[in-house]
């Protein structure tokens, strides 16, 4: 049998009840992300784990859901990167706002990492954010995208399905202003492409409409803080689909997401971690 592969010449297919795993050496306390390739359409994911321990075990495993007992997930591409929460600017609220601390992204891998639902802020793939809706959202970068700033940022998809947001520190009953980056990923995604902005009890629909001269526009939601920490969420308006197949998932870009003071602006996973579930039935655990 001949089986295409997400990369290279060689993969691993994982029959039921199957796994492969590695064991990987890691700094006890550091977060690290997990990126490989999947089964489905050959997408890139990533999945992060805080080492209690400086030992950890990598397991890529098939629960045994098959129908076929030797069909199953074709995992390709793995690396591991040690993340870093970058330091919050003293003139903006939010952490790691130009996205360019993130997974590991393959030079060659031309479809953006995809990063599932994650709840928990101190073991996200994109520190500082959570994924907080059922869909992932892709993280793109500039070598295979039009991104606005610097050299990664965050497609939007599924509509309201997949929603990124941050817990920001700010001061009760003062001004604020959310200011970010809209933008196309220039990846043929059908128009029209508009954003849900959230920002304390605020609550914006802003449509993507550049200028002739530029691929991205900034946009801006005010508000008043109401406590000492305040939600900033974004996602799709639309379900938008790319022109050229009509069927892969694409949307808007967000970057460059800053929030201030009005007054201030010139305009852990323990023993068994992870679990991901992909078009195949796929574990990913982590032991430490």
């Amino acid at each position: 049998m001949i089986l295409i592969v997400p990369q290279g010449a060689h993969a691993v297919r994982l029959g039921n009840d199957a796994e492969i795993s590695q064991e990987v050496k890691v700094e006890k306390g550091a977060l690290y992300s997990v990126t490989f390739s999947g089964p489905h359409g050959w997408d890139s994911y990533a999945w992060a784990f805080q080492a209690s321990e400086e030992d950890a075990r990598v397991v890529f495993r098939n629960p045994g859901m098959e129908d076929d007992p030797t069909c199953g997930p074709i995992i390709d591409d793995i690396a591991i990167k040690k993340l870093f929460v970058p330091d919050k600017p003293k003139d903006n609220a939010v952490v790691n706002g130009d996205f360019e601390e993130g997974p590991w992204m393959f030079r060659n891998e031309s479809l953006g990492v995809l990063l599932p639902t994650n709840l928990d802020e101190d073991t996200s793939s994109l520190p500082g954010w959570i994924v907080e809706s059922n869909r992932a959202v892709r993280y793109i970068d500039s070598y295979h995208f039009s991104v606005p700033g610097g050299k990664r940022a965050i497609e939007l998809l599924s509509g309201k399905e997949g929603i990124i947001s941050q817990m920001v520190q700010t001061k009760p009953n003062k001004p604020y202003r959310l200011t970010f980056s809209l933008g196309h990923a220039g990846d043929a995604c059908k128009q029209p492409l508009a954003v849900m902005a959230f920002a304390g009890d605020q609550a914006q629909n802003i449509h993507y409409t550049p200028n002739s001269n530029s691929t991205f526009q900034t946009a801006n939601v005010n508000f008043t803080a109401k406590a000492e920490r305040t939600r900033v969420a974004f996602y799709s308006v639309y379900y938008n689909t790319r022109s050229d197949d009509m069927s892969s998932l694409c949307g808007p870009v967000v970057d460059d997401v800053r929030v201030q003071q009005s007054g201030s602006i010139g305009v852990r996973v323990g023993g068994l971690g992870l679990f991901l579930v992909l078009c195949y039935q796929l574990l990913v655990v982590v032991l430490i």
